[in-house]
């Protein structure tokens, strides 16, 4: 995803927030959430972009850097 796609998909996420409600927006990004997590190949890559998001989200300068796509492991 390029960063044009990306800025499209935060600004859609930011609007479909704004539609579901601050109560129901925990449950909206949990069910995303878990929807992306799993299409991807192992727990070990869910898990480790989960453990990277905690870590930035304790950060008092938070910001989402993640690579666009994770590297490829031999199966």
């Amino acid at each position: 995803m390029n960063n044009d796609e990306l800025d499209q998909v935060y600004t859609g996420m930011a609007q479909a927030l704004t539609r579901v409600g601050e109560s129901r927006a925990p449950l909206f990004l949990s069910i995303l959430g878990l929807s992306l997590l799993s299409r991807l190949p192992n727990a070990e890559d869910a898990l480790a972009l989960m453990a990277q998001a905690e870590a930035s989200s304790l950060d008092d300068g938070a910001m989402a850097n993640y690579p666009a796509s994770l590297p490829n492991r031999p199966t």
